[in-house]
């Protein structure tokens, strides 16, 4: 159920033009990132990479464990992408919260 939340939520994302895929896309970005997913299956140094942006642009990293970030956007290649609109990403990480298929990580003692 909350797959299809988030799942569309990230449509939302892609309609608006507001989602950038890819950790080099990431990393071309210079402000206005509101929300990195990963999925847990990412490269050691693809992690490493997110981790940086995600200290760059101050925002919550939410690690997908239970599903593919590919598959909750329909595109089987995406492994990392970008929210740059701050009210979905918001809802993403609401229906993210308490799921166990999802770990935010926002830094500190997380």
């Amino acid at each position: 159920m909350e797959n299809d939340k988030i799942a569309t939520y990230l449509g939302f994302c892609i309609r608006a033009g507001k989602l950038t895929f890819g950790v080099d896309g990431a990393e071309g970005l210079r402000k206005g990132v509101y929300l990195l997913i990963a999925d847990g299956t990412i490269s050691e140094n693809s992690k490493k990479a997110l981790e940086k942006l995600r200290e760059k642009f101050t925002c919550p990293l939410l690690w997908t464990e239970g599903v593919s970030l590919g598959e909750l956007l329909h595109r089987p290649q995406v492994k990392a992408a970008a929210v740059r609109e701050k009210h979905l990403a918001s809802a993403i990480l609401a229906a993210a919260e308490g799921d166990d298929k999802y770990k935010i990580y926002s830094g500190g003692n997380n």
